[in-house]
């Protein structure tokens, strides 16, 4: 007997033991999911191993360096009784008092205000207007425009932070430094934002928890309409629903069991799950109501839906795991996550489908035998009316004309051909966050009052930075970078040549007097503990106005400081770049060189395993081509509607692949089926009976993907809509071409050869 055939006979058999099995798992998941984390930091986006990661602890552990968090203070009204510039006393009062609270916080390390300038020059505050301009009036203009906007409505706390990278810290970090805001009063008219790299990622943090809450809520109401228009019926439409609850809950809660975190990627894990777990409870579902049609009990017709269903759902959730699986071959962590999340989400809904379905299905016919005293034979709109017409209308017109089909695949495919060479990536955290936000808002305003204020820093490595020709060296190269400040955004910079530079006046062979000058910079900010290591720091807008302008001023980096190495320093002196902008940038090169690799090998994933279930070249070429034009498709589209690859959409064409190949799949395996007893028009029959099932399927599972609009995350709306269109284009080229392909090979042989 076929081994697929006794696993159904078994699973309708032993079905309620199988379901309470099912429901222990569930009560295990819920709570596993209390035990789930969100994670946003930029360091666990990188491969552990790799060199710039290295170098970023380093900056960590040694200089207390590499996170910040920017506070502008603003001038946002102008009603009456309020302050109208920032240089009022009472605003400077006010920026030293936060910043005393501040300082009291352990994991400050500094601050810089303009308050400090008035304590420096007059050893207080000043007692008037009057006062304050005219000691701001005596700073050079670029010293005092680091500090203040040029119209004297804006000014910025710079505070540097060291703190654990767990996202309980950046949490606590963040709430501390906004009670600190909100416990000092400010005057009428100024408004006081917490920006930067702290205020970014927990803006971002936030809103994964709240998108995960919204896109999950969202895409379950889009479903369940989706469910009661095609089967007419609230109780019939919870028949695939409850396998589908179980597969999320129980996906959810062994992701918190297993210490998965919900990041970038893995927040899209529920409503992606609602959206691809339903496919498969409906191909049950629409299996077992076509043979309870044809007159079959309710136990055979759910052995033979789960026994015909099986073989194609068993192919659909290897191919679509196998696509999957591709991102383990990324070096990316977050791919690694989200490939596991989405791997055990996909079996475990499979798995529900074909176990907890056949139980409530026949649970559901039992009852309503009660109430209504004899069984129901269901009526399932998909399969009727309208859309039963449809589809039996194109299985008839493909039948006929195929070669049509054809061609009009070739003209869509080179027009988003075209756009596959529009696409670009954008890695940058300050993306990810909505426009509009008041963090994002308060930083376009300091990148165009002050300047810029992203840091970048050089780390340099050698026996002891204190020897003179080193520090000539830093010197040389730190001026030569701020003589380029038009071309790579430099505003300012801090190192150890400036300080000796100060204190002299030049830069000493005396290594004496070097080591005198340092003295007080031991193990702060700018040297290492034991004079090893010293870090050059470069203000500016780094970011650029696009992605192009960042990675120009990047290489421009990269290249002036492998220059300077060669012919500024001494043989042994090592420089290398480091920072969060700087992770961002590799993070950028990393994803270009993961798009292809994932997506090379998710196809040959794919394909392998549709070859080796099938040993058909013709069958197989007939399933693969709709994946393979569905990706390409959605290649163009993101080129033709902008949308740029990010980390977290860089496995997105192995998604595509691997569900892109269910469809012709189905439909495949259902003409086979046909044609081997002895159906003349098997392709008219596979159209109008797996056609309906794959159209609810592909709605609901991209009503699941478009749920993601409803997050605010700008990244999440891409996944979101890049994936939908890769599910509807997938789908397309699937009733277009696999229908066109089986009529061309095997056409003639079944009595329904082309006119």
């Amino acid at each position: 007997m076929n081994p697929l055939r006794s696993a159904a006979r078994t699973i309708v058999r032993y079905r309620v033991a199988f379901a309470l099995i099912a429901v222990f798992l569930l009560v295990v998941s819920v709570y596993g999911i209390q035990k789930l984390r969100f994670e946003s930091d930029l360091r666990t986006m990188l491969p552990e191993n790799h060199p710039s990661i290295a170098d970023y602890t380093a900056l960590q552990n040694e200089f207390q360096s590499g996170d910040s968090t920017l506070i502008v203070v603003k001038v946002a009204s102008i009603e009456p009784g309020g302050v109208y510039d920032i240089r009022d006393p009472k605003v400077i009062e006010a920026v030293y008092e936060l910043e005393q609270r501040l300082r009291q916080r352990e994991y400050v390390t500094d601050t810089v205000s303009i308050a400090d300038v008035y304590m420096q020059v007059l050893g207080r505050l000043p007692k008037n207007e009057e006062e304050a301009k005219f000691v701001l009036d005596m700073l050079p203009p670029d010293e005092r425009y680091s500090l203040v906007s040029r119209d004297y409505t804006t000014t910025i706390i710079a505070v540097t932070i060291s703190r654990e990278k767990k996202t309980e810290t950046l949490v606590r970090v963040y709430r501390g430094i906004e009670r600190d805001i909100e416990s000092v009063k400010f005057p009428k008219n100024v408004e006081v934002i917490q920006t930067g790299n702290i205020g970014i990622t927990y803006r971002i943090l936030e809103l994964l928890q709240s998108d995960l809450n919204k896109t999950m809520v969202i895409s379950f109401i889009l479903v369940i309409a989706l469910l009661l228009y095609f089967y007419r019926s609230p109780v019939k439409a919870a028949i695939p629903l409850i396998p589908l609850i179980f597969g999320v809950t129980m996906t959810l809660g062994f992701m918190g069991l297993m210490g998965i975190p919900l990041d970038l990627a893995t927040t899209t894990v529920g409503a992606m799950m609602i959206g691809m777990g339903i496919d498969y409870g409906i191909h049950v579902t629409n299996r077992y109501y076509e043979e309870r049609k044809r007159g079959r009990s309710i136990e055979k017709a759910a052995e033979e839906a789960v026994a015909e269903t099986g073989k194609a759902l068993l192919g659909a959730a290897l191919t679509t795991i196998g696509g999957f699986a591709a991102m383990y071959l990324s070096s990316l962590p977050m791919l690694h996550h989200l490939a596991t999340a989405l791997i055990l989400g996909l079996s475990l809904a499979a798995l529900n489908a074909v176990v907890i379905t056949p139980a409530v299905i026949i649970l559901e016919e039992d009852i309503m035998k009660r109430l209504k005293g004899h069984y129901v034979v269901p009526e399932v709109r998909s399969h009727s009316g309208v859309v039963g017409k449809a589809f039996h209308s194109l299985g008839e017109t493909i039948r006929r004309k195929p070669a049509t089909f054809l061609a009009a695949v070739f003209l869509i495919t080179l027009f988003f051909g075209y756009g596959i060479t529009q696409v670009t990536t954008e890695v940058r955290l300050e993306k990810f966050v909505p426009k509009g936000m008041p963090e994002i808002e308060a930083l376009m305003d300091i990148r165009s009052d002050f300047g810029g204020q992203d840091e970048l820093y050089v780390l340099l490595k050698a026996n002891d930075v204190r020897n003179p020709a080193i520090v000539r060296g830093i010197y040389r190269f730190e001026n030569q970078v701020k003589a380029d400040s038009y071309y790579n955004g430099v505003f300012d910079s801090e190192s150890i040549a400036d300080v000796v530079h100060r204190q002299y006046g030049y830069i000493p062979s005396d290594e004496e007097k070097i080591k005198s000058a340092l003295e007080k910079s031991q193990g702060v900010n700018l040297v290492s503990s034991d004079y090893s290591m010293t870090l050059i720091k470069f203000k500016g807008d780094f970011g650029g106005a696009s992605m192009d302008d960042f990675r120009r001023i990047m290489r421009y980096f990269e290249e002036e400081t492998a220059r300077a190495q060669e012919t500024e320093f001494p043989p042994g002196v090592k420089l290398s770049l480091t920072g969060d902008i700087y992770l961002n940038y590799v993070l950028d090169g990393l994803t270009k060189v993961e798009i292809n690799r994932i997506s090379t090998y998710g196809t040959a994933f794919v394909v392998l395993i549709v070859l080796l279930l099938f040993r058909k070249p013709k069958v197989s070429v007939a399933m693969i081509t709709p994946m393979f034009l569905g990706a390409l498709w959605t290649v163009g589209f993101m080129g033709w509607a902008g949308i740029p690859f990010t980390q977290s959409l860089a496995g997105v064409i192995s998604m595509i692949v691997g569900l892109g190949v269910d469809y012709g799949m189905h439909l495949t395996h259902r003409f086979l089926e046909e044609m081997n007893e002895g159906n003349p028009r098997p392709i008219v029959t596979s159209v109008e009976s797996v056609g309906p099932g794959i159209l609810a399927g592909a709605l609901t599972t991209a009503g699941g993907f478009l749920a993601l609009l409803a997050g605010e995350l700008p990244t999440i709306h891409d996944f979101g809509t890049t994936l939908a269109f890769g599910i509807f284009a997938s789908m397309f080229a699937a009733y277009l071409v696999t229908p066109a392909l089986l009529q061309v090979f095997y056409g003639r042989n079944t009595g329904g050869g082309r006119e």
